[in-house]
């Protein structure tokens, strides 16, 4: 079984003090083979609040597969924001990501939808570039057929029913439908600050879609959260674990069939 930790919207600069203090050794008894950060890990994009992460993160075991999100560029400095949105990024984030996960079951890739300037009026908007999506498919399947593949990106490329915020990912829809037909099985996102799981989109498009939630202050009526997701030959198990009355407990399972994904019942 393959044991992975989803976390998102961390926002460091307003990260909950007290569920991060506890994080850790909840995290460490989970005994994750690989830690998911879906993007906004700090809150305004400043080098402090990079360090900051970045300190955390180094005690965090094991491989780690990092994306940014809109608030990972610099939110003061135009300069910045048109010339290097990610430059900070880059240098102090990145190098503790690898290019992508792979084991026995399962194979999970990150891209990048966020932007730092955009020719609309909200710059935190996400955009999913087909051609770079195209390229990192050809190198999940490389992988085994039985690997159970799956994207990390900042935002949901549909927005869910039940989330607080509901915008358009510029090229979501276009992209989960594009992967479904290559069956690529899910994508795992943030952004919301609320979790979900769904194992369908409009237009019948079959991608698990799976949301943590946030680590912040900035919770829109959720608790504290983050996602503990187990992938083994007959199963995808996703729990929330959240923050309630000074500790995380944990939340319902929800359960895909592997035998159940487009891709198993695609093979001839």
């Amino acid at each position: 079984m393959t044991s992975i930790i989803q976390f998102a919207d961390i926002h460091f600069g307003v990260e909950d003090k007290e569920a991060m203090a506890a994080v850790k050794d909840v995290v460490d008894a989970l005994k994750p083979d690989v830690t998911l950060i879906c993007g906004d890990i700090t809150q305004n994009g400043k080098k402090e609040e990079f360090y900051a992460a970045r300190n955390w993160i180094r005690t965090l075991s094991g491989p780690k597969v990092i994306t940014p999100g809109n608030h990972d560029t610099p939110m003061f400095g135009i300069f910045q924001r048109l010339f290097d949105p990610f430059g900070r990024y880059n240098r102090i984030i990145a190098p503790l990501s690898e290019p992508h996960f792979t084991d026995k079951n399962v194979c999970i890739m990150p891209i990048n939808t966020s932007r730092g300037v955009q020719a609309k009026a909200d710059w935190s908007l996400g955009v999913v570039d087909m051609d770079i999506l195209e390229d990192k498919v050809k190198i999940m399947q490389a992988t085994a057929p039985q690997t159970v593949k799956l994207f990390i990106a900042h935002h949901p490329f549909i927005y869910p029913p039940s989330s607080p915020l509901q915008k358009t990912t510029e090229g979501g829809a276009q992209a989960l439908k594009r992967l479904s037909a290559l069956n690529i099985d899910g994508v795992l996102t943030g952004h919301v600050h609320a979790p979900f799981m769904l194992d369908r989109q409009p237009d019948k498009t079959e991608i698990l879609s799976i949301g943590a939630g946030t680590l912040s202050v900035r919770r829109r009526d959720r608790a504290a959260s983050f996602n503990h997701i187990q992938i083994d030959a007959q199963d995808i198990k996703v729990t929330e674990i959240f923050w309630d009355d000074g500790q995380f407990s944990t939340g319902e399972i929800f359960t895909k069939k592997i035998a159940e994904l487009k891709s198993r019942r695609s093979v001839v």
